[in-house]
Formats: structure tokens, sequence, C-alpha cells
């Protein structure tokens, strides 16, 4: 696990097998999903993340990856207090559950 100080740079954060093929997704789908969202450039060489960009790129790629990883196991709480890189969508009681995978994925590729 490494943090390049400099403005520019690349960081490292070392995955365990069933974390990168999480993390790869389908055809990497899951990986150019993280990497449009953090602005940062994403790759993975043999159980190793290389996230390259600005320091705040790799920030959230950092925080997205282990987000990714924390809802592997169940649900997870973020803190958005201080974010400016995320929406919150209200989701009424009663349709909660009723929200289909597919209709999340055209979110994501639309957003």
């Amino acid at each position: 696990d490494f943090h390049y100080p400099h403005e520019w740079g690349v960081d490292t954060l070392p995955l365990g097998n069933e974390e990168l093929s999480f993390a790869l997704g389908k055809d990497g789908s899951t990986r150019r999903k993280l990497a449009r969202a953090s602005g940062c450039i994403l790759e993975y060489v043999g159980n190793v993340a290389y996230m390259a960009g600005t320091i705040p790129e790799r920030r959230r790629a950092r925080d997205y990856l282990n987000w990714l990883m924390k809802q592997r196991t169940g649900p997870i709480l973020v803190d958005t207090a201080e974010r400016t890189d995320i929406a919150i969508v209200e989701i009424p009681e009663e349709m909660k559950g009723m929200t289909k995978a597919a209709a999340l994925r055209d979110v994501e590729r639309e957003t």
C-alpha cells in the first residue's frame, strides 16, 4: 500500500484474489466504472491496483475501491460530510427493494 506524496503520481493498493476479481468485474466493467467515477487512471497488474492521477483523483479511487470491498460482506455506511463527489438520492421506503440492478446500471452509465 503506497501513497505518492506529490500532486501527480501513482498509488498502489494490494488486493486478494477474490477482491481483484470483484474489483475488475465482468470484462473489466467495474474497473472502468471506478476509473470514470474517480477521474483516475486505474489498472490492475497482478494483484495490485495502480491508481495514477492527481491527489484528489487517487484519493477518490482508493475510497471507491475500499467501499466496493466493504460492500462484499454487507451494507456499508459512507460519511458524506465534506464530500463533493457524492450525490444523495432519496428512495421512498415503499420503493426500496423494487429498484432493479439493470436500472441502477443505466444510471451509472449515464452519470
